[in-house]
């Protein structure tokens, strides 16, 4: 069996402003990093056979100060970045509401019209590709089981936990994204997943 301990990064100065980062990067607040080290405290003592994370500086700082004292190498692994807002990065949601209406309610509220073509972003079903293809090359890199952490974003993370639960996109929003340094603990085994712990955030209390 694989355990795969699902992470996202910290509090970043954009998430505080309500800004679309996407592929931008946002640097963690001390709040974020604060976050980080808390989360690096209660798995101190966990053994990881990799450890993984997005190659955004956000989720990579985040892998980096829960890493703590492990000679581990971090790696990237670029399919688990962030879903990509396009020209709209940078922008605070009014703003997006503002130039796109219609594209802007249909990223919070229907995940299969939702159509960024105008302004170069992706799709949901776009996300979904690449990232399931990130997890099965991580799956596949463990072939004996063991356990994995992986530092990513909050769509990438929902897109994954949805296969996990065997919803569609159709359901996308009927499920909570990930909060800022969440614990989220998935098993695999014989070609399934199975949700274990989900978004736990007991040690930031």
């Amino acid at each position: 069996m694989l355990e795969i301990y699902f992470v996202r990064h910290g509090e970043t100065e954009w998430n505080l402003k309500g800004m679309l980062q996407g592929k931008q990067n946002s640097p963690l607040t001390e709040k974020g990093k604060a976050q980080a080290a808390k989360l690096g405290e209660a798995l101190k003592d966990v053994e990881f056979d990799g450890i993984y994370s997005s190659p955004m500086g956000r989720a990579s700082l985040t892998a980096e100060i829960i890493r703590g004292e492990r000679e581990q190498a971090l790696f990237t692994i670029p399919a688990l970045r962030e879903m990509s807002f396009g020209d709209m990065e940078g922008l605070s949601k009014k703003e997006f509401q503002k130039l796109h209406p219609e594209q802007y309610k249909n990223l919070w509220e229907d995940a299969i019209i939702y159509d960024p073509t105008a302004f170069n972003g992706e799709t949901f079903q776009e996300v979904d590709d690449r990232v399931m293809e990130g997890l099965d090359h991580l799956v596949k890199a463990h072939p004996n089981g063991g356990r994995i952490l992986v530092v990513s974003h909050g769509m990438t993370l929902k897109s994954i936990f949805m296969h996990v639960w065997g919803h569609g996109l159709d359901k996308y929003w009927e499920d909570p994204v990930p909060e800022n340094t969440s614990l989220t603990i998935v098993s695999y085994r014989d070609g399934e997943y199975r949700m274990e712990d989900f978004s736990n955030t007991s040690h930031l209390d």
